[in-house]
Order: structure tokens, then sequence, then C-alpha cells
């Protein structure tokens, strides 16, 4: 089987462009070479509009409407699947900024079950939002992207100054400790977080580009696994400026070791991905996939942005959605996730016994963090004799 990727959204280590809050990828996924077993049938749906090429941008919603049935006849004869992805920018902002603060490994002030356990950890990217300045999150975001160390943790420090001066004005008495604490001590131990790299691949990994990679290989390693096919190839779109980066973390994640490794809450990920695979990078004038997908890409933003489609261009997306991966990080994704979550929770019986088991598990949880943190003071205090 083969994939077709295209992009759009990008703004580079500038996440908060206004003009473009969301990033967006999109895949074409077929069980033959689409490029050579299709070619000649793309260029003749872009002569029905007058071009030699398929480029949505280009053609606009009127053309695009007018070839959108000759799509979807295309797509349904290849038997064609497809991933589709968006990334709100200010979530992953947001995300990085708990990830980086809260994990339970290296802020020894925060309890293990508020990071590792899912729903606590992304309750926890609402709350942290909430109080987020878009000025904060932005110099949060250029510390981890700083490259010179020191640097790196000055910035880093000022953010969290300024996010502990709106703690105040979260609802709660548990998440105002919560978070207060977690500042204070990586404001007191700043080394033990984990902010500044000398790798420019691991830099350029927190940006929406590749945060989406592994998600787009899970996403066609699923349907590998259900084709019972191997991926025989990638093909990327060349306009991404990140090509090179996207190209080794493919090595390294085709390469990667095939274990199983079990989560909290029954979670389970492999780090293996579509392996034997090959990633090559194309323009669209080379590849009838990319323009195939590009076109898809473009209708998918309108629909995001709720624009109107055309009758055909909606049949076209109906068809889509129906046999897409669909991989969505946003707060209004996340949040109905949450809810869901909650309510199925809230709607089993808590017992007496259940009341019980979570008062200890809680003073368990908090006689570890103590311990914890007077390990981490006492690792110090002795290294610096």
């Amino acid at each position: 089987m083969y994939a077709y990727v295209d992009e759009t959204g990008n703004t580079g280590p500038n996440i908060f462009d206004p003009e473009q809050p969301v990033f967006m990828t999109a895949a074409l996924i077929t069980k033959t070479n689409f490029d050579l077993v299709h070619k000649k049938e793309v260029a003749r749906i872009a002569r029905i509009v007058g071009e030699t090429e398929l480029h949505a941008n280009v053609i606009g919603i009127d053309r695009i409407e007018q070839v959108a049935g000759e799509l979807l006849a295309l797509f349904k004869r290849s038997d064609a699947r497809f991933f589709v992805s968006r990334i709100e920018k200010r979530y992953l902002a947001a995300t990085k900024f708990v990830d980086t603060l809260f994990d339970s490994f290296e802020n020894k002030a925060v309890p293990w079950h508020v990071y590792n356990m899912r729903p606590m950890r992304l309750l926890l990217v609402f709350k942290v939002a909430s109080i987020l300045t878009e000025d904060t999150a932005k110099k949060f975001w250029e510390s981890i992207l700083e490259k010179r160390e020191q640097r790196a943790y000055e910035i880093f420090i000022e953010s969290l100054q300024e996010l502990r001066e709106n703690v105040i004005d979260l609802p709660d008495q548990r998440s105002r400790q919560l978070i207060t604490e977690a500042i204070d001590w990586a404001t007191q131990n700043p080394e033990a977080i984990y902010i500044h790299t000398n790798s420019k691949a691991a830099r350029l990994g927190h940006l929406p580009n590749l945060a989406v990679f592994p998600n787009l290989l899970d996403g066609i390693e699923q349907r590998s696994k259900l084709w019972k096919r191997k991926v025989v190839e990638i093909v990327h779109d060349r306009q991404s400026q990140f090509q090179g980066t996207l190209r080794d973390w493919h090595e390294l994640y085709k390469n990667a070791a095939p274990d199983v490794i079990t989560w909290t809450m029954g979670e389970k990920y492999t780090l293996r991905r579509v392996e034997g695979s090959e990633f090559r990078v194309s323009s669209a004038h080379e590849s009838a996939g990319i323009q195939a997908i590009d076109a898809v890409l473009w209708l998918f933003k309108r629909v995001i942005e709720e624009k109107p489609l055309g009758y055909r261009s909606a049949r076209l997306m109906n068809h889509v959605f129906k046999r897409a991966y669909q991989n969505d990080l946003s707060f209004d994704a996340v949040g109905r996730w949450l809810e869901g979550f909650f309510a199925d929770l809230y709607s089993r019986p808590f017992t007496e016994e259940h009341q019980k088991r979570a008062e200890e598990y809680g003073r368990l949880a908090e006689q570890r963090r103590q311990e914890e943190m007077l390990h981490y003071a006492q690792e110090k205090l002795s290294e610096s004799i």
C-alpha cells in the first residue's frame, strides 16, 4: 500500500500567527501506486477546469465543485482510505506547557496520578489554558525553542512566574494548590525540568508538523494491519520546510523496537510503525496522489472554518470522513472526549468501599510525593557540598 501526504497551515516556529491558528494534514492511502496507476486520470480531471494540474487553492471552490464528482468516482475505484488531522496551535502550546511543567518524573511536587492518568492530565491542560495568557504562552514557547541553555531556563522561569500570578483565578482550591506547588518546585529546581536541547531536530519536534507525524504514521500503520498489506512508500509534499527532519523521524519509527508498552488505565503503545517503508518527498507536479489529496485537504480546511461547500464537494467529503482515520488535537475535540469519559464515570455507582480505596490511594500518593521531594533535596545538597 501507498500513502500521499499534504499539509496546510505551516507557520514554522511562529505558532501564534492569528491568520493561521490551525495546522492540518491529510493523507490518501491506496493499495496500488496511485501516482503510477492514476496519473493520466488526474490530469484528465484537471483539464476539465482548464488546468494541467489540480491545485485547489488556484482552482477555487466553484471549479473544485465541477470536478468533485470525478474525484469521488476515482477514490471509489481505487478503494482509497484517508487520514485527516488538525492541530489547534493554542491547544498544542497549552499541552506542551503541561508536559514540560507537570511531568511527575521530573517535577517531584506533582502527584504521579495527576500527570500520568490521561483524564487527569487533560483536565490539567484545560485548567492551565484558562490562566495562560498569550504573552506567557509565547514566552514559554520561546524557551523550548531557544538554542542557548542558560537563556532557555531564564525565559522558562519568567513564564512560570507570570503563570503563577494568574493561579488565583482558578475556581477550585485544589487546582490552585497543585499548580502553585508545581511552579514553585520547578522555579527552585529548574535543572530538573527538561527544557533545553542542543539537537535542532528535537527542538523542531515541538512544532505542529512534527507533533502530528507519529499520529499520521499510526493511521497508516492501522490501515496496513487492516488490509494486511506492507507499506511500500509514503510520499510527502515538498512544500514542508521540515522535510529532512520528517525523513529522519520516519527512519526512527520504522526501525524502532516492536515491543508493546502498556501504560496506565490499559493504554498500549508500540513505537515501531510502517516497518520497511520508504519515505519520498515530491512536488505536486510529480505526484498525482499529492494533487488529489490537496483537493481533499483544501475542502477539509473549509469544513473546519465552517465555510460552505457545494453539493458534490459535500458528498466527496462525506465519503472521505467515513473512510478516514481522524486525529483532532483541539480544545473542542478533547473537551468532548472528557465530557464523555466523565459522563460514563459518574453513571457508575460509587460505594463506601470505593471511597476508602480512593482515600488510601490519595494518602499513598502524597506520601510518595513527599518522599520524592525529600530525596531530590538531599541529593542536590550532597552534590553541592
